[in-house]
């Protein structure tokens, strides 16, 4: 339980940061919004993902990750849970969702984004095996509600049931939009069209991710966003060993980070 603890503290420290961002705690100070109709609770204008993805980030295999559409995200948000893997007829491992957590990172400066995410990624990881998914649940309550921005997870293709399974991002129970009318659109729906090996170790890592929003019939699956990158992985890749046909479902412990641009919100970004 001492890890499952110093992870509640340390994501306490985020919501402390978050709610008394003008305090100089990480040398920056940082303007938070009270605003609870959607949006960031920092600026977010100043973020570049160029100073997240390595240079050659597309130069070793995989489907490349083109540039967003805007220059400054949404949310920048911190990634906590699990991915699911089931072992196929081949007797290999095969990607099938997962579960994970999303919190609001935008008052921490970006130069924090990536150690601050590995240093979760560590708490998370030495947690025991006693630690689910439902107590990850509950510590999110504790922690300042305006931090908790949502859950990621997958459903089957809404276009093809046949095509697999797609991500998805709600943020529609968030505290950020209880006074928002149009919090019901508060999710998307992506597709995936860019995967790259991540940078430093992607036999533990799971892969950088480009995922644009999905259409149905032409329109597009939710407003949150329209595109979402992945990244700063840490964990979460599949094991790389064979394994036996019909096994449990396989939970590997995954923390990372999203960027989401675009959007019915794209208007609350600020500098």
């Amino acid at each position: 339980m001492y890890a499952f603890t110093k992870l509640f503290t340390a994501l306490s420290l985020l919501a402390a940061v978050n709610a008394f961002p003008a305090a100089d705690i990480w040398g920056v100070q940082r303007r938070a919004s009270t605003n609870l109709t959607g949006g960031s609770i920092c600026p977010t204008g100043g973020f570049d993902i160029m100073g997240e993805l390595p240079a050659n980030i597309n130069d070793n295999g995989g489907e490349p990750l083109p540039m967003p559409n805007t220059s400054a995200p949404v949310y920048t948000t911190l990634s906590v849970g699990v991915q699911n893997y089931t072992c196929g007829d081949n007797s290999q491992w095969n990607a099938q969702g997962g579960l994970t957590y999303l919190f609001d990172m935008s008052c921490l400066p970006q130069m924090h984004h990536k150690p601050f995410t590995s240093f979760i990624a560590a708490i998370w990881d030495s947690a025991p095996p006693t630690v689910t998914n439902q107590d990850f649940e509950a510590l999110v309550e504790k922690v300042n509600p305006g931090v908790a921005l949502g859950l990621h997870y997958w459903i089957t293709n809404p276009v093809n049931a046949s095509a697999g399974i797609n991500a998805v991002w709600d943020f529609s129970k968030a505290e950020r939009f209880q006074n928002d009318t149009n919090k019901a659109n508060a999710f998307l729906v992506a597709a995936e069209t860019g995967n790259v090996p991540d940078p430093t170790n992607p036999s533990v890592n799971s892969p950088w991710l480009y995922e644009p929003i999905l259409y149905v019939d032409g329109k597009a699956d939710g407003q949150l966003a329209t595109q979402v990158y992945r990244f700063n992985s840490n964990g979460g890749a599949a094991p790389n060993t064979s394994c036996t046909p019909g096994a449990p479902t396989l939970q590997v412990k995954s923390t990372l980070n999203f960027w989401l641009y675009g959007g019915a919100w794209e208007n609350t970004i600020q500098n």
